[in-house]
């Protein structure tokens, strides 16, 4: 059973001269090894909760209990040096190195300096950032996003049990952002910290959250939950506004192709005669008027049909049409789907870690999958499957 890390009980804050409190009464546990996102409304106090989490602030009220300890009258110091902490500035010294930013946790703790060059060079490959390369430079001669990373290796300099970012990616153009993002979900795949992610953006916390805690004024939690329950069962008027449209659509990026059965089409070998190849189209149902022809590796190349195949001037190598819109099995839905309108497509091919033909799935499964997603199961596959293979909807299947 999955321990909590991080318990903030009936945590409030309140500051000189204001009326009502930054926080108020929070409590909320946060499990090892997940990542917990803080997102709502600016001013609600998410990120007044993070500092209290490590005191950069202290509480007025409440406690703050790390691994079952409770810490809110310990050393600030040391707790520190069991946090590792990463801000949408980034906050690197500018003149210091790559190699001293991230050696400078590591340092006050007095580690030896061969562990401490074995921990930079491992953490800049983790994040990676050539060590021979970057080592030796200063911040201002990398890009937003190298800087961003250097961040995230100080963060993990000493091995912290928690992690808590605050916007880190928020001031990055949206492709490096992106980027970083799946980087970073890589890493935690690996090294598998708690973290307190704070951010205002409801679609990179369905991204980056294990669980999402939306939050009203004063840090009050409105849902407290994971992604899936949240964008199908929102709990009242207020998650709803704040997920906004497109909760469906979203939903999709947590249902897997590979957890679907995909329907099978005929199929023949690129380099098969073209007897061969009619016969296998004549086996298959009258309604499914297309070959799927594969590679010597079962690799999907193009789709033919019986007049393609009659066409004897034409060769086989450049029959039909271009295999456009293909997924891999570990794809989401959403991924599938997206690849299905960048393709103008109405199915997509499957296929597995080699590229090898596992088989399609249609533009209606998909959609049908994401509603049924939201009511806790996977739609009826038999009967999918087999519109599937033939007509959806009263048109027929193209590639």
């Amino acid at each position: 059973m999955t321990e909590t890390m991080i318990r903030l009980e009936g945590l409030t804050k309140r500051f000189p001269g204001q009326t009502e409190p930054a926080v108020e009464g929070l409590t909320m546990d946060i499990l090892e090894g997940e990542i917990v996102v803080l997102v709502g409304p600016s001013g609600c106090g998410k990120t007044t909760t993070m500092k209290l989490i490590n005191r950069l602030i202290e509480p007025t009220s409440g406690r703050i209990f790390l691994e079952g300890v409770d810490i809110t009258r310990s050393n600030p110091d040391q707790l520190r040096r069991r946090i590792g902490y990463v801000i949408q500035q980034i906050g690197l010294f500018p003149h210091m190195t790559i190699f001293e930013n991230i050696a400078t946790v590591p340092r006050m703790l007095r580690w030896e300096e061969d562990r401490i060059r074995r921990r930079v060079d491992e953490l800049l490959d983790m994040v990676g950032m050539d060590p021979p390369r970057y080592r030796d430079r200063y911040p201002k001669e990398l890009s937003g996003g190298q800087r961003q990373r250097v961040g995230v290796a100080r963060a993990l300099s000493a091995d912290p049990p928690v992690m808590l970012m605050d916007e880190p990616f928020g001031a990055i153009d949206p492709i490096t952002r992106e980027r970083l993002q799946d980087e970073f979900l890589r890493i935690q795949s690996e090294i598998r910290k708690t973290i307190v992610f704070v951010t205002h953006d409801i679609d990179e916390a369905i991204k980056m959250g294990d669980r999402i805690a939306i939050l009203r004024e004063r840090s009050q939690i409105a849902q407290y939950d994971v992604p899936e329950v949240i964008l199908a069962n929102p709990a009242d008027e207020f998650v709803k506004d704040f997920i906004g449209s497109g909760a469906a659509l979203k939903r999709l990026g947590f249902s897997f192709v590979q957890d679907l059965e995909l329907a099978q089409w005929p199929t023949a070998r690129i380099d098969d005669d073209r007897d061969t190849m009619l016969r296998a189209i004549r086996r298959a149902l009258a309604n499914r008027g297309w070959l799927l022809l594969l590679d010597d590796q079962r690799r999907p190349r193009r789709w033919v049909t019986a007049r393609d195949l009659q066409r004897a001037d034409t060769p086989t190598g450049a029959m039909g049409q271009e295999v456009k819109a293909v997924v891999p099995s570990e794809a989401t839905l959403a991924d599938a789907l997206n690849e299905m309108i960048r393709t103008q497509s109405s199915f997509a091919v499957v296929v597995d870690a080699s590229g090898a033909y596992r088989g399609t799935i249609d533009f209606t499964v998909v959609t049908t999958t994401g509603d049924d997603a939201a009511a806790g199961g996977l739609p009826g596959q038999a009967q999918a499957n087999d519109e599937q293979a033939g007509e959806v909807g009263g048109r027929s299947l193209r590639p």
